[in-house]
């Protein structure tokens, strides 16, 4: 481990991917936190715009967050940002759904890293938000802005923003896509950027926790531009970040997706 982890700080152990989910679980100590980012409450009114009308979207994500939360024994939450879809000051729909959601979780020890969706997040629910969390040899934040020194002298950066997703086609020509988690090592920015780094820092890129949200194609960010400020930047790898289903197949790397017609 590089020797810029303060001598009393634990390696931080694997994070744990939940099966099938676009959630994970990371340790620290007796500790156990259920991350998530990406909810987006209040996307329905995309929907609502269309004629499609869905019934408390935000309660239905809540009871899933908390099925969650007991089945691993969980008794805290870290939201990676962009809770709420409104850039700025939610209506009075978007208020009421992010409140209900707050509420049915109002048993649990919830921190909020500040999203760019997140503006006024914080009059409306009555809690504080965070730029970034770090726990033990870990640092939690949304992406879309430079990560700290501290940050990047942890082992693991876990980010959300992007809405990570593959696009594939199988053996009959059938197009699916999927959501998917995207791991990252070190880019050639690295030593430009954060030369006191870990140097063995991993990325890890999450889905949108939203089921309505299914993200875009890794292979569609190809060019970086609309990617957080580490992979334009290159201070991580994008190309050969390696991508894997919720599942935790391995789908291949950036690079070799973005070679496959879609």
């Amino acid at each position: 481990m590089h020797n810029n982890l303060s001598e009393r700080e634990v390696p931080a152990p694997p994070i744990k991917f939940l099966y099938n989910e676009p959630a994970l679980l990371i340790s620290h100590g007796a500790q156990k936190y259920l991350v998530i980012g990406d909810l987006h409450i209040g996307a329905e009114a995309r929907f609502r715009e269309k004629g499609v009308h869905i019934y408390s979207f935000a309660e239905a994500m809540a009871k899933k967050v908390a099925e969650l939360l007991e089945r691993f024994g969980a008794k805290n939450l870290i939201l990676l940002g962009d809770v709420k879809e409104s850039i700025l000051y939610p209506d009075e729909v978007e208020a009421k759904s992010i409140r209900a959601f707050f509420k049915e979780l109002s048993g649990y020890k919830i921190r909020i890293v500040e999203g760019n969706h997140d503006a006024h997040l914080s009059e409306v629910i009555g809690m504080e938000m965070e730029k970034e969390i770090t726990i033990g040899g870990y640092a939690l934040l949304h992406g879309n802005a430079w990560p700290s020194a501290t940050a990047m002298s942890k082992r693991y950066i876990i980010s959300a923003h992007n809405h990570i997703a593959v696009s594939m086609k199988d053996r009959k020509g059938g197009s699916y896509h999927y959501k998917a988690w995207l791991v990252s090592h070190a880019g050639p920015g690295m030593e430009k950027y954060y030369p006191q780094h870990n140097k063995e820092i991993r990325l890890v890129s999450m889905p949108a926790f939203n089921d309505l949200i299914m993200g875009i194609n890794v292979a569609k960010f190809f060019q970086k531009e609309n990617l957080n400020p580490l992979f334009r930047n290159s201070v991580f790898d994008y190309e050969s970040s390696e991508v894997y289903l919720l599942s935790g197949e391995f789908a291949g790397t950036v690079h070799s997706l973005s070679q496959k017609p879609l």
